[in-house]
């Protein structure tokens, strides 16, 4: 068996049976959580931590899988965030100390870690980003909030990205490992999400929270490259798999309940589905997981533009279903508002590679 099957069986036999439940809930399901570290489902990528190795390939196969298995999407996005924060930010910037005292624990799933660059009415524009590292005579004082925080209310450490200094105007960003019950931070409502649960989002204040030196995460340089921008692409990219997935469940659903007259519509959304699966996978094996490049970037503003049409199509046909399935009208409510997290971004990416091609062509 496959890690991945092993991942799809786990997800029928344990998550499943409760989405109905769960797809409604903010309550997180912190017992299946253990179960799935318990089981080895929460360390891939951190083989030299206790985990699992995988490659880019098996990292969307898994991703897929636990989509397609449990159902809900929320609780997909929260294992995706999980590994995103701890194999694409921590583990390849940490120190060989701050690795080990972080990821052993992470991998067996006794801790999870969270993101932190949004901050409120900025976004995540780094021009716009007011929190700020200041260095002491042992190591440095965090001040400032962030918002918008997915997994922040299961997380036990956050990977604060906070002002260091400035030159010549320009801001300079680093990167903080700070623990949830460090002094002076406290979590906070933040902006309500009304979907993707039991993923849950929350905002952190720190009120001059005091770290020692090794709380800086030193590896990750310029933070607002290497982090900020990076992670981004990563969880575009990575996110696909979860699509893929969501989008597996949403045609065996809608079979259970459409007349016959939409047989056709339906095939070609089982079509459609899998020319996106086999587009994504190949994108974040090509692209290394990270679709930086040009060239990669268009593949990827591509997909997520072709799951937004298809989330339409699926709407569409709910509305011809012969009967109500509450549970995938929500589903399709929870692919459809992930799906239109940072659309304006895409837009504005477009808009300007369109402007070259106009350029290009009147040369």
């Amino acid at each position: 068996m496959s890690r991945a099957e092993a991942l799809a069986t786990f997800a029928r036999e344990n998550i499943a049976p409760t989405a109905d439940s769960l797809i409604r809930q903010d309550a997180f399901p912190h017992d299946i959580w253990r179960a799935m570290g318990a089981a080895g489902h929460l360390g891939y990528g951190l083989a030299d931590w206790g985990g699992t190795a995988v490659d880019r390939a098996t990292l969307f196969d898994l991703g897929e899988a636990l989509a397609d298995g449990a159902e809900v999407i929320g609780f997909a996005t929260a294992w995706m965030t999980h590994h995103m924060v701890a194999g694409g930010v921590i583990a390849p910037f940490a120190t060989q100390a701050q690795a080990a005292a972080i990821l052993p624990r992470v991998a067996r799933g006794e801790l999870s870690c969270c993101i932190a660059i949004s901050e409120p009415g900025a976004g995540a524009h780094p021009k716009h980003l007011k929190t700020r590292a200041e260095k002491t005579a042992t190591g440095w004082r965090l001040t400032g909030e962030k918002a918008w925080l997915t997994n922040g209310p299961i997380a036990g450490l956050f990977v604060v990205v906070a002002i260091v200094g400035e030159e010549a105007g320009r801001k300079r960003f680093g990167a903080f490992l700070v623990p949830e019950d460090a002094p002076g931070l406290s979590r906070t409502d933040g902006i309500r999400i009304d979907f993707a649960r039991p993923s849950g989002h929350c905002g952190i204040r720190m009120d001059g929270v005091d770290l020692p030196d090794d709380a800086f995460l030193a590896g990750a340089g310029d933070a607002v490259e290497t982090v900020l921008k990076r992670f981004r692409r990563i969880e575009d990219a990575q996110g696909l798999s979860l699509k893929a997935g969501g989008m597996a469940v949403e045609i065996r659903r809608l079979g259970a309940i459409l007349p016959a007259d939409q047989a056709a519509a339906l095939a070609g959304l089982a079509a459609d589905r899998e020319l996106f699966r086999t587009a994504a996978r190949a994108l974040l094996i090509d692209s290394d997981g990270d679709p930086a490049s040009p060239a990669h970037e268009a593949r990827l503003l591509s997909l997520r533009a072709f799951a937004r049409g298809f989330q339409g199509r699926v709407r569409e046909l709910l509305a011809a279903a012969m009967q109500d399935d509450g549970f995938l009208k929500l589903l399709c409510r929870d692919m459809t508002e992930l799906g239109r997290v940072a659309e304006r971004v895409d837009q504005a990416k477009l808009a300007r590679s369109g402007a070259a091609l106009l350029q290009g062509s009147k040369a």
